[in-house]
């Protein structure tokens, strides 16, 4: 014990320590030093990852010297502040050796727990500082409670970390073993041991002695100097002749290309294919594969591969990333990646899981990209059977291979796309002639309601000349009797003169035969005036009648097209999405064109279903109180992107209260937006559109006021009479100032004035137009 002690001294002050500075210098920078060296030469990310460990353990180690070493000159204070810190970071420096142990390969669990660990001992390390300035003077370091938190801590951490590796058992897990064993036992000696000094020379005595251990990580993994593919047997080496070094490449890039153009004309898998053989065939690579990431890049797809050694196909598969994450990073990245056939990393167990395999041997992925950086895929090497071990010289002549596929891959991959395009252009053709069908059908309908309506009209026109007819038999009837009876008041006043018989008797007959008369004038004015009534209730409901069954055929045809619009939606917002590919900037272009015709066809067919609906009397408005800001915004939100189409500035003044108001949201909400669209197309390019709410009185009932207004110059005079009409467009040209092109003013109309209100324009010329909606107010 006094020996343990007298040791545990001499390594804790001066010169004594300088000897264990020294050693753990000298142990990371050869440690350092030789992996650099294995990975010149093998080139592999494992050993640039324990690269990177060392460098850090070297850099901690370098401060650690260099800070005792001015304490030593009296340059600082070292009782102040050196325990602790040398404390921590001897810990952390455990830390960071434990993590080249345990995960030679990367690992996002692993790096993120020692990155955070790392934290919390630098936070520890802080406070330390702060508490061990307020530890009375001439305290020695380790009788504290935070040296033995630190010793604890340390202990524990060890006894994990040797569990660990125990059960993972990553390459050269046995002098990681042996490192941990090493500082357990002088982690429970400096605990056990010592309780003056403010160093704990213990722990530094172990890792003396487990230090040096981190020698045996450059050796973890195979490199050039230390593994060889093994030649063939052949006669000469039976005959006892010196073998000759097997050849790495059976032909140059250029002859690659050449093959592969042989090729180019194929399709599909058999282009993959191809590929996959030429290389496999010019790199004398055991298995090749033809690799691609998928859409989501969840997916990691083998489009093709190829067995050198039995000479045949392997067909395809897609993988879930999980099974080889290396992998699939380096194909999505664009990066090259090699692994030794004894690495602990997912991708080894994977791909032999996947391949049949107990083990796939060393593994080399090149990606496939254009001089953009453009990852196409990537080319992956196997040799389970050779074993033979990829160089960086094997990577950079693969990478040139990898060149001249590009723009075979692109070809293949622009003739998929045409042909798809291809076939998504026949189907929307297809459905297009549909509709065209469908739309002639409609128009067909509608030009024979024209018909029936004229004739209704012309039946109306008919019936009004025959009601004036009568009406002017009627007047001659009443007039012939009048003229009757002011005779006979002559008649007995003559009678009453005269006297005589002879003539009261022809007055007699002279009055019976114009009572008989008058009588006959009165069952005919009967007559008439039943015949009046009968053409009155003729005209009202047999045309109504009439056009509301023609109503419903001409709905219930435009119910049918919604079914074909959808569907041409539904593809072209699948070639918008470019789920099926990726679609030139005219392919776009056009898609759009078609997805605005779409919107503006299925957007007249809802138009017109509501107002034949309307106009036949099927319609069944729903009125309630509604808040009119939520219908304002509405049809803001619903024609902003018109607006932005045309770089319009709407201004909008609203008051800040608003009574509600009774009427039907939906239509109230239409006639808003038909007013918009119509003031959006109306005015120019960068206009402007105001749209006003305010609160009118009338005949002592209030009204809300509802104002649209355009700049596009306003609307002739003589044309404001046939603003609202829906058939002018056929019989004249379009009117000036009214952007409307279908029958939504039509519409605004008749919504307006189904829900008690009313409808108006006034024209400012040379400025703009004005559409006026008054509505009355709900008194609830």
């Amino acid at each position: 014990m006094n020996f343990l002690q007298q040791v545990f001294v001499l390594l804790s002050t001066p010169p004594g320590n300088l000897i264990y500075h020294l050693v753990l210098l000298f142990a990371l920078s050869f440690a350092l030093g030789q992996v650099w060296v294995n990975w010149r030469e093998s080139r592999f990310p494992q050993q640039r990852r324990a690269m990177g460990g060392l460098l850090l353990l070297l850099l901690l180690q370098v401060g650690l010297f260099l800070i005792s070493g001015l304490g030593w000159q009296g340059v600082v204070n070292l009782p102040v502040f050196l325990p602790p810190l040398q404390r921590a970071l001897s810990f952390l420096m455990l830390l960071w050796v434990t993590w080249l142990w345990l995960f030679p390969e990367p690992s996002t669990p692993g790096d993120t727990l020692t990155i955070l660990a790392s934290l919390a001992v630098a936070i520890g390390a802080l406070f330390g500082l702060a508490n061990w300035g307020e530890i009375p003077p001439g305290t020695p370091y380790n009788q504290t409670f935070q040296a033995a938190l630190w010793g604890w801590v340390s202990l524990f951490w060890s006894l994990a970390g040797l569990a660990l590796l125990i059960l993972r058992r990553p390459n050269g897990w046995e002098f990681g073993m042996a490192f941990f064993l090493l500082m357990l036992s002088g982690q429970v000696l400096s605990l056990l041991l010592e309780h003056g000094g403010d160093y704990a020379g213990g722990i530094r005595l172990a890792e003396l002695a487990a230090y040096p251990l981190l020698l045996a990580l450059a050796n973890r993994f195979p490199h050039q100097g230390q593994q060889k593919p093994l030649p063939r047997p052949s006669a000469a080496t039976e005959a006892g002749e010196k073998p000759v070094e097997r050849r790495r490449y059976s032909a140059d890039p250029k002859a690659v290309h050449a093959l592969l153009e042989l090729g180019s004309d194929l399709e599909g898998s058999k282009l993959h294919l191809a590929m996959a053989r030429a290389v496999a065939q010019v790199m004398l690579a055991d298995l090749c594969f033809l690799v691609f990431s998928g859409d989501d890049g969840r997916q990691i797809i083998f489009a093709a591969g190829y067995d050198l050694i039995r000479e045949e196909p392997i067909e395809g598969a897609s993988v879930p990333r999980e099974m080889a994450p290396m992998l699939a990073s380096a194909v999505q990245r664009g990066r090259p990646l090699r692994l030794p056939a004894s690495s602990t990393s997912a991708d080894v167990r994977g791909l032999a899981q996947l391949l049949g395999l107990e083990q796939i041997g060393h593994l080399m992925v090149v990606p496939i990209q254009t001089l953009e950086r453009e990852v196409l895929g990537g080319l992956l090497l196997l040799a389970p059977y050779s074993n033979r071990q990829w160089t960086a010289e094997d990577q950079t002549f693969l990478s040139n291979i990898a060149s001249d596929l590009v723009p075979l891959l692109q070809r293949h991959r622009r003739v998929l796309e045409f042909q798809e395009y291809q076939a998504q252009v026949a189907q929307l053709n297809e459905k297009l002639k549909g509709l065209e069908n469908e739309r002639a059908t409609l128009q067909m309908q509608v030009e024979a309601l024209k018909g029936e309506i004229e004739k209704a009209r012309l039946g109306e026109a008919r019936a009004q000349e025959q009601i004036q007819e009568l009406t002017r038999l009627l007047a001659e009837s009443q007039q012939a009797l009048q003229e009757l009876r002011a005779q006979n008041v002559e008649l007995e006043a003559s009678l009453q003169r005269r006297g005589t018989s002879e003539e009261v008797r022809q007055l007699e007959r002279e009055l019976r035969n114009a009572l008989i008369e008058v009588a006959r004038l009165q069952n005919q004015l009967g007559e008439s005036n039943a015949r009046i009534l009968e053409l009155e209730d003729a005209l009202k409901h047999a045309p109504s009648q009439r056009f509301a069954e023609q109503a419903e055929v001409i709905a219930s045809t435009a119910q049918e097209l919604r079914q074909p619009l959808s569907s041409l939606m539904g593809y072209v917002d699948l070639l918008l999405g470019e789920s099926v590919g990726t679609l030139s900037p005219m392919q776009r272009k056009f898609a759009e064109r078609i997805k605005a015709s779409i919107e503006r066809l299925r957007s007249l067919v809802d138009d017109l279903i509501q107002l034949t609906l309307i106009e036949s009397g099927l319609a069944s408005q729903k009125p309630q109180a509604v808040d009119l800001n939520k219908i304002v915004d509405a049809a803001i939100s619903y024609t902003s992107a018109q607006m932005r189409e045309r770089n319009i500035t709407l201004h909008l003044e609203l008051p800040s209260e608003l009574p509600p108001l009774y009427v039907d949201p939906d239509a109230i909400q239409q006639i808003l937006i038909h007013l918009l669209q119509n003031a959006t197309m109306a005015s120019p390019v960068e206009g402007e559109i105001r749209l006003r709410v305010e609160m009118k009185e009338e005949n002592g009932r209030e009204f809300i006021l509802l104002q649209v207004s355009d700049s596009g110059g306003g609307i002739p005079e003589e044309d404001l009479p046939r603003v609202f009409t829906r058939l002018y467009r056929a019989e004249n040209v379009l009117i000036q100032g009214v952007g409307d092109t279908g029958i939504g003013l039509s519409l605004a109309k008749s919504l307006t004035e189904s829900n008690g209100g009313r409808i108006w324009v006034h024209s400012d010329p040379g400025i703009g137009a004005t559409f006026n909606v008054l509505l009355p107010i709900a008194r609830l």
